[in-house]
């Protein structure tokens, strides 16, 4: 099964989506992480559409979405979220976000209580921003590496080659890692290979998450919400203040440890996620 490749208009610019399986089963909307795009739920997708309507949007800036040169925070993925949901008249969709994706989700139940269902966070930060646990200095250096990150390569080839062994991607799966790199990258006139999403754009997304208060976002939500979190140091807990913070806000709220995987845990092992999706979404 292949996806259908679509747009439509919303919050003032043209969105970009894959469109999963029959718009007569239940809809489920797939919802990626900061500098990636829709491909990289295509394992994932092309299992739940056997049962489910699977829609996966590029985010601002990202992917074949439009980047209008503005808008890069959190509370405006939230909105485009909510937007996207709106103008494509889902009625109470469920949703899968990692990390950034899962704060949109978040985000646009808090604008729209009851706007979604069913909702899967895969590591999403629940409480303040892990920029926060960094020191001033590795702040810096961190947007500093963001914006230093090369855009455009002699090829996707090559970019696979010089991305593979990053510590960073080297737990991902191939067929993920390959969509990742399919599905970020233009190819230009020339053959070269160029980044979708732009250096400043993720950078500014970054440092807008400092700035996002969690505890305003986390009430009143009227989704039913199961955190995955992956099994690395500093992963979230039960016992951290935000996550207590959404079981007393969202009575059906779950927090799930993973046995395995870091933040990247739906890249590195999506045959786990896409299982633990599958128990909430199917039985939940």
């Amino acid at each position: 099964m292949e996806p259908e490749s679509k747009f439509v208009a919303a919050n003032g610019i043209r969105h970009h989506y894959l469109a999963w399986g029959s718009p007569e089963n239940q809809p489920v909307v797939m919802v990626h992480a900061i500098g990636f795009c829709a491909q990289v739920w295509n394992v994932m997708a092309r299992d739940l559409a056997r049962d489910y309507y699977v829609l996966c949007p590029d985010l601002r800036a990202h992917g074949d979405t439009d980047n209008p040169g503005q808008g890069y925070t959190f509370h405006q993925i939230g909105s485009d979220t909510a937007a996207l949901i709106q103008a494509l008249e889902l009625d109470r969709p469920w949703g899968i976000g990692h990390s950034a994706g899962g704060m949109s989700l978040l985000i646009a139940d808090s604008m729209f209580p009851g706007l979604v269902d069913k909702v899967v966070l895969v590591d999403t930060r629940v409480g303040a921003s892990p920029m926060m646990m960094l020191s001033p200095e590795e702040r810096v250096q961190r947007m500093e590496r963001t914006a230093q990150k090369r855009l455009i390569w002699d090829s996707r080839e090559a970019m696979y080659q010089a991305y593979r062994g990053r510590r960073v991607f080297q737990p991902w799966t191939d067929e993920v890692f390959n969509d990742y790199i399919q599905g970020g990258t233009r190819l230009l006139e020339d053959g070269r290979a160029e980044l979708k999403c732009p250096n400043d754009a993720e950078a500014a997304f970054y440092e807008s998450r400092v700035d996002l208060d969690p505890a305003a976002i986390l009430r009143g939500l009227k989704g039913r919400y199961r955190l995955l979190v992956g099994n690395y140091d500093g992963a979230q807990t039960e016992q951290d203040a935000a996550v207590q913070h959404l079981i007393r806000e969202t009575p059906s709220f779950q927090l799930k440890p993973l046995p395995r995987g870091s933040h990247f845990v739906p890249m590195e092992h999506p045959g786990l996620v896409l299982a633990e999706i599958r128990e909430f979404l199917d039985h939940g």
